[in-house]
């Protein structure tokens, strides 16, 4: 049992394509079942990890409840301090340990609370995705540095929490004209929808460079998530909207049907996770439901409207449910051959 590896045996069992016994006897004949040494060192890790954002939690607790008391140069400093005692242990122990890369993992967390903490200090009036997107410039050489999937994934989010935010500013009319698209053009979700494939693209190939900590598949998933969900919205907004701008609809339209092809034909050809092929279908069942909702209000159709809607809603989960399913076999059936 050469060929099997951890990743194949679990997704098997997650199939229930292996039973309870056989799964174990396929664990104990593959000499892949975890071992004492190695639960414990999940358990450390794990305890680590807790205590570094525990740590980085205590400190925006401490400086918000004594803000008085600390004083101006006081909240400053203690802030500064432990930023500086973070990079300093990532320098000394190195990126190779655990320890520097919690180090570092701390480091970016306490760039953001730095930030904040001058934001509300000096009353800048920055808008809130100003504070994702320096927060996200300035960690991500450290980031870099870092080389490691949980550091990675705490710069994603911060990534795509400000293109949120950009989207909503951009909706409230408070972003400078020029920056971002407004309602009465593309949708500003685009610009999500459009950061989020590049970065997946990114993630795609950095996949056979493990040396870079990015070929975590659970990183994929969580780009392909985001940017699915800002596509989604984003034609959820042109349904809606009353604009008649057609060719800013076309290129939202071709926008969306390019990154759902893309996320579809690399899950496809690597024939290693489904999660794609879910989260595109789930995508269009809600936006294709919305526009079908749209046709039958303008054409004024009574109640027998939502009679379609649930007929439509029902069809197309069975499809994709089934669809997905039939996928999952073939697969199974290759690895089964190889296996």
């Amino acid at each position: 049992m050469d060929g099997v590896s951890r990743r194949v045996l679990a997704r098997l069992g997650e199939q229930r394509v292996l039973s309870k016994a056989a799964m174990n006897a396929a664990l104990d004949l593959s000499g892949l079942r975890p071992s004492v040494e190695e639960r414990r060192k999940f358990a450390l890790t794990t305890m680590r990890v807790a205590g570094v954002l525990s740590l980085a939690a205590g400190m925006v607790f401490l400086v918000a409840f004594n803000w008085r008391d600390l004083g101006l140069y006081g909240r400053f400093a203690i802030v500064e301090l432990l930023l500086l005692a973070a990079l300093a242990v990532a320098w000394t122990q190195g990126v190779a340990r655990l320890s520097g890369r919690l180090a570092l993992l701390l480091a970016v967390i306490l760039t953001g609370v730095l930030l904040a903490l001058f934001g509300q200090t000096y009353q800048t009036g920055a808008n809130l995705y100003e504070l994702f997107l320096g927060w996200a410039a300035l960690a991500l050489p450290w980031v870099i540095a870092c080389r490691w999937a949980p550091c990675w994934g705490v710069w994603l989010l911060l990534v795509n929490i400000a293109l949120m935010l950009i989207a909503q500013a951009a909706g409230r009319g408070d972003l400078l004209s020029g920056i971002i698209w407004n309602r009465q053009r593309e949708s500003a979700w685009a610009l999500g929808l459009l950061v989020d494939s590049v970065l997946y693209a990114v993630l795609a190939f950095s996949v056979k460079r493990p040396s870079l900590g990015l070929s975590s598949q659970w990183l994929q998933r969580g780009v392909a998530a985001a940017a699915m969900v800002f596509g989604t919205i984003m034609m959820l907004d042109r349904i809606t909207s009353s604009s008649q701008d057609g060719a800013a609809a076309a290129l939202e339209i071709l926008l969306f049907l390019a990154a759902s092809a893309g996320f579809a034909v690399y899950a496809y050809s690597q024939k290693l996770d489904l999660f794609n092929f879910a989260a595109l279908a789930l995508s269009l069942i809600m936006v294709t439901t919305a526009q079908l909702g749209k046709m039958l209000m303008e054409g004024r159709a009574g109640i027998e409207a939502l009679f379609i809607l649930g007929c439509w809603v029902i069809l197309a989960s069975t499809g994709s449910v089934i669809g997905i399913s039939n996928l999952a076999k073939q697969w199974r059936k290759k690895e089964g051959a190889t296996a």
